[in-house]
């Protein structure tokens, strides 16, 4: 994904609007328990064995380019707590997984990524044939002229009347 060194530590201490925004689509995926799944740019680990809890009879994967992180995600989960989850040294844009997976997830880490076309590729390798895809990014700012747009647009008269204005 990228070069960036990461300060594990202070990430696991400080992500809880991440971990947050995981467990939303944690339940949108609605797991049997019995899935493989593979969770791209697993940080700490903290969502990806949260995934695990939910996989009774599955398996869990949680790939990451950064030693750091998967320095300390391996210290805090990769035990016998966890028996069904563990984590690879591995870029988004080098998935070398060939049909494994039912489920490929991501959230908050794939706008890192400057270059998504390897990346959909290695997912699309990386699923059974029947698989599903689950992935959230952002960035501050990625959508700005969007949110101009519409803001201009609600504002005309012949549509002010259609919205409700909270601004910011």
């Amino acid at each position: 994904m990228n070069n960036y060194k990461w300060n594990a530590e202070d990430y696991s201490k400080n992500s809880s609007a991440q971990q947050k925004w995981a467990r939303e689509l944690i339940e949108k995926l609605q797991l049997s328990g019995n899935e493989r799944l593979l969770d791209i740019g697993c940080g700490d680990g903290k969502v990806t064995a949260e995934i695990a809890n939910y996989l009774e009879n599955g398996h869990v994967t949680g790939i990451d380019n950064s030693e750091e992180m998967l320095s300390l995600s391996s210290k805090k989960f990769q035990n016998d707590n966890y028996s069904n989850l563990n984590f690879q040294s591995m870029d988004a844009s080098n998935i070398s997984f060939n049909q494994e997976f039912d489920v490929v997830f991501s959230n908050a880490a794939l706008h890192w990524v400057k270059n998504h076309e390897p990346v959909l590729k290695g997912i699309h390798v990386a699923l059974k044939p029947s698989g599903r895809v689950l992935v959230q990014m952002g960035g501050k700012g990625n959508v700005a002229q969007v949110k101009e747009s519409i803001d201009e647009i609600i504002m005309e008269k012949q549509w002010v009347e259609y919205f409700k204005y909270q601004g910011e």
